[in-house]
């Protein structure tokens, strides 16, 4: 597949790591997508504590604007969140 084109079943499977702390927040559960242009605004991440499964709470989730990404790379997500965001409190 091009490098530059990546599945949300890819994306999903990566650990999302906060640059700042150093700390890994969780893995993205899904992403919110603008219907008028359809760019995408932000990843929802499940904090790794959490199971992500059927009975997962939103409430739970993170959400990390998409300006907040700095690299996607084979293995993580680096994003930069000087301070935490949602749950990730």
């Amino acid at each position: 597949m091009n490098q530059s084109v990546m599945l949300l079943s890819e994306i999903e499977e990566k650990d999302v790591i906060n640059m700042v702390t150093g700390e890994r927040i969780g893995f993205v559960a899904s992403l919110q997508i603008d219907v008028n242009s359809g760019q995408i605004r932000a990843v929802t991440v499940q904090p790794t504590s959490k199971m992500l499964n059927f009975f997962s709470r939103e409430e739970d989730s993170v959400y990390i604007p998409w300006d907040k990404i700095v690299k996607i790379g084979e293995d993580v997500i680096i994003v930069n969140v000087q301070e935490r965001i949602g749950s990730y409190v």
